[in-house]
């Protein structure tokens, strides 16, 4: 092969690199411009909206993002059927990771672990491809769990 075209191609693929991680429908980019984010806690799951380390966590988002929180309880296949049509940015709260949803959503470092005897841990859980909003989930829950409010 002749090193001309090699480097062309070289070229035009650090190009399309520029904008990695992407967020295929935007979210980031609407929950900093619209400066609102909707998340849906899973009741009765040991996660009430009250939960130490889920308001430290939607504090720590709120605060890299600019953005406000919308914050609804529901049981969790309906708040996950919404997360995937995209009415909701994030849910809160334990799954399983042998639930049929493990390979629909992303779920995230875990948060806290709740005393309960299925030992599920409480995570965020993002939808699939969103790797923008999903790096700064990651990076948002490491904090909590670590420790930092």
């Amino acid at each position: 092969m002749k090193p001309l075209p090699l480097i062309a191609c070289l070229g035009t693929a650090l190009v399309g690199c520029g904008s990695l991680p992407r967020d295929p429908d935007g979210t980031l980019q609407r929950v900093r411009s619209e400066h609102a984010f909707r998340v849906g806690i899973i009741a009765g799951a040991g996660t009430p909206g009250g939960n130490a380390e889920t308001a430290a966590f939607i504090a720590r988002v709120s605060r890299a993002t600019g953005a406000r929180a919308t914050v609804r309880d529901g049981a969790s296949e309906a708040l996950l059927l919404d997360l995937e049509a995209g009415g909701l940015d994030l849910v809160l709260g334990p799954l399983s990771p042998k639930s049929p949803w493990a390979d629909e959503v992303a779920i995230l470092r875990p948060i806290a672990e709740p005393v309960a005897p299925q030992h599920l841990v409480v995570a965020p859980i993002a939808r699939n491809g969103e790797n923008r909003w999903i790096m700064l989930l990651e990076r948002e829950a490491d904090a909590v769990a670590r420790g930092a409010r």
